[in-house]
């Protein structure tokens, strides 16, 4: 039998067991009275067992099976076994758990290691292979999703990484590598949520002079960390696979995995914070709709825990438009399909407001006062405003050293999102 000590907000929250035979348990401890470790596993004095734990372990590692055997190689531990992956890069999870072992001395094994752009360049190449100097030996971070990436903490200006316990505040990614400017598709996806008044996590779009050129990354804002003074506190989130307690292997509704509606009638149901997060998550998935955000699956949405079980839906975060990468003669034929459908239809351009009254009958908005035809409004207001904001966006980037890559991009994303949001209007 193997033990961890779990803290969440730095607070010691209870103890993970791994016994002989493989199988997890989780216990909070005695004096822990804060916000839970999931939704799933309210504070209680009973043992939470494999069913429960298991599935939110494997929520806080990469996706990725590549990541995944990439840190597995650097730290000699089993890529299959959540317990022993956490227990060596489990310092510094999404959200505000940290996972160590009993003993751990924060003081010795913890320090912050300045970051040149030529190291970050280099890791961004790296991660693109996955490739191990993606991650340093001295860096205990984890971070889920399916896409490379690295996190370090911004001090005065400057980009560190974080080794031990140290908690990091910016997420760098190159983007997908088989998708041309992706890293710039999400830049500017996440810039449009904002102008479109829906919460969403800071972002910037940078580039490294690396070895062999510049290295572009898309640079985002933890909002699972706050600083003030200096000082970084880490805040308590789940993913809604997390929320469900389903695996990471269910994040896509066609996978069996949760539906828009499961989604809205869990963070609807959360005491105190119901109808704020109803709305939140109509914003949400009516832009993922709009921008054909094909890859808005259930990790993709999170809601932030609070102890007295108000638990509200997190900022945007990992949005990106799937217009780029599908030609536009294929929209009208043979539309992509969305992760998750709206009252039935996951086909960009076709939802319909008999969908949409199916949608709220199914998600019982209608005790918030939500109906369908409001729903709808929320939908064309949006397709109003998304064509005339992408342009300004992009006309920025003009003055940035990106210009080129943002013409090549406007090129394939600013006509047919136009019509997109055409033809959803007129659906309605």
């Amino acid at each position: 039998m193997e033990e961890l000590e779990v803290l969440i907000s730095g607070e010691s929250a209870g103890i993970l067991t791994q016994m002989g035979d493989g199988r997890l348990s989780f216990r909070y401890g005695r004096r822990y009275r804060g916000a839970p470790l999931s939704s799933t596993m309210p504070l209680s004095t009973s043992t939470y067992g494999d069913g429960d734990v298991r599935p939110y372990l494997s929520c806080l590692l990469p996706d990725s099976e590549d990541a995944r055997r990439a840190v597995a190689r650097e730290h000699h531990v089993s890529s299959d076994n959540p317990f022993a992956m956490l227990r060596v890069i489990g310092l510094d999870c999404p959200g505000a758990v940290q996972i160590r072992a009993r003993g751990f001395e924060a003081a010795r094994e913890s320090r912050l290691v300045r970051q040149s752009d030529r190291d970050i360049a280099r890791r961004l190449s790296k991660g693109k292979e996955r490739e191990a100097g993606w991650i340093s030996g001295g860096e205990r971070w984890s971070l889920a999703g399916q896409q490379a990436k690295f996190a370090l903490r911004k001090k005065d200006g400057a980009w560190f990484s974080c080794e031990g316990d140290e908690p990091t505040t910016h997420i760098f990614k190159s983007g997908v590598s088989h998708l041309q400017s992706q890293a710039l598709d999400e830049y500017v996806c996440m810039c449009l949520a904002k102008r479109c008044g829906i919460p969403t996590a800071g972002v910037s779009y940078e580039e490294f002079e690396g070895d062999d050129g510049l290295e572009p990354a898309i640079v985002v804002e933890r909002y699972d960390r706050s600083v003030s003074g200096g000082e970084v506190a880490r805040i308590h989130q789940e993913d809604m696979c997390q929320a469900l307690g389903l695996p990471p292997t269910k994040k896509y509704t066609f996978e069996g995995g949760p539906s828009s509606v499961a989604v809205m009638r869990r963070v609807s149901d959360f005491p105190r914070a119901g109808r704020e997060n109803a709305a939140r998550f109509l914003q949400m998935l009516f832009f993922n709709y709009l921008i054909v955000g094909h890859d808005a699956h259930a990790r993709n949405y999170s809601i932030m825990l609070r102890s007295d079980g108000a638990h509200s839906l997190a900022p945007m975060y990992d949005v990106a438009s799937g217009i780029p990468y599908v030609d536009p003669r294929e929209i009208e034929v043979k539309p992509p399909k969305l992760a998750m459908s709206i009252g039935g239809e996951n086909r960009p351009g076709r939802v319909s407001l008999k969908n949409l009254e199916k949608f709220v009958r199914s998600c019982s908005l209608e005790r918030f006062g939500i109906r369908a035809e409001g729903c709808a409004n929320l939908i064309s207001s949006y397709a109003d405003v998304i064509p005339g904001e992408l342009a300004k966006i992009f006309d920025e980037l003009e003055t940035m050293a990106c210009a080129d890559a943002a013409r090549e991009l406007r090129s394939r994303m600013e006509a047919p999102l136009e019509r997109l949001c055409e033809r959803s209007k007129n659906n309605l």
